[in-house]
């Protein structure tokens, strides 16, 4: 099974730098696809004739790494930056997602957060009912 890629440029890599990213990811040699939570902590272009491919430089969120890890931007399938809020509020740690860039038009098939904004969870996490 082989699954879309992202093309990603420089513009749309380095607003990405800084943020913690949910990102998709896909080798050739693997049957699926898996998700992963980063933070993007610097970005390395290709360069013609020396370096042909870029990736971001990336912690992973619990990691005990001195160093980055490469990820390149031919493994990545779709890449979704998280804004994260006060966790003394609404409980919604994540916060909403933005940035989002995907290769795969019609959405991967690989697992995500569930969807906060429906009929029984509003987007404000409430559950309606009544605590004492």
């Amino acid at each position: 099974m082989s699954s879309q890629r992202l093309a990603l440029d420089a513009q749309t890599a380095l607003a990405y730098v800084g943020q913690t990213v949910l990102v998709e990811l896909h080798w050739d040699d693997e049957p699926e696809s898996f998700w992963c939570c980063l933070h993007i902590i610097g970005v390395m272009f290709p360069v013609d004739g020396v370096y042909e491919h870029g990736c971001f430089m990336t912690l992973e969120l619990n990691a005990q790494d001195k160093f980055p890890r490469e990820v390149y931007f031919s493994d990545i399938c779709t890449i979704r930056a998280m804004r994260h809020r006060d966790r003394r509020s609404s409980g919604n740690v994540l916060g909403r997602m933005t940035l989002t860039h995907s290769a795969d038009v019609s959405g991967s098939r690989a697992a995500l957060p569930a969807r906060r904004d429906s009929f029984t969870v509003p987007s404000n996490g409430s559950t309606g009912a009544a605590h004492p």
